[in-house]
């Protein structure tokens, strides 16, 4: 098992690690993750909206072909998704990039894909549609354009996944 576990600002924890396919080894993999990272067993329950939720902490938790990431805050909310590093992304970008993004690489594309889906994360309660957001991959950056709020993202290769990370107070 591949596990990796950061703090990436003062009040941020990530951890990734790799879990097995299927439904139940997401499970399964998110409550060991996350009792590792906090060092005690917590149990993870979904508000109405089908959001992860955990006793005094702000969770996102994202999968993707057998790794696992969490994302943890008690101070601030936070988003994250992990993508598999996949050609595929070409065939659907066209569902999800604004009009003024033009994004043709598999890497851009991905980024793109997950900037948007963990920005989808942190604003959860204003349901964004991917054409309510713009990514600007050079400025590190994704505007909400339903309220004109532009929040950070940080990226991180791997050799199997990208992953993008965001958070706010």
């Amino acid at each position: 098992m591949e596990r990796s576990i950061n703090n990436l600002a003062k009040d941020v924890i990530l951890g990734v690690q790799t879990i097995g396919l299927g439904r139940q080894e997401e499970r399964k993999g998110a409550n060991e993750l996350l009792s590792k990272i906090l060092e005690k067993e917590v149990k993870i329950t979904h508000d109405e909206n089908g959001k992860p939720v955990i006793q005094d902490y702000n969770i996102s938790i994202s999968h993707s072909k057998g790794y696992l990431a969490i994302l943890l805050s008690k101070a601030l909310r936070v988003g994250i998704d992990i993508e598999y590093w996949s050609e595929r992304i070409q065939k659907i970008a066209k569902r999800f990039l604004h009009k003024d993004e033009n994004y043709t690489t598999t890497e851009d594309l991905l980024i793109t894909w997950c900037a948007k889906e963990a920005v989808y994360k942190l604003f959860s309660e204003e349901h964004l549609g991917y054409q309510d957001m713009k990514v600007d991959i050079e400025r590190q950056e994704v505007t909400n354009l339903k309220n004109n709020i532009s929040v950070k993202i940080n990226i991180t290769f791997h050799k199997d996944y990208i992953m993008v990370t965001t958070w706010l107070p």
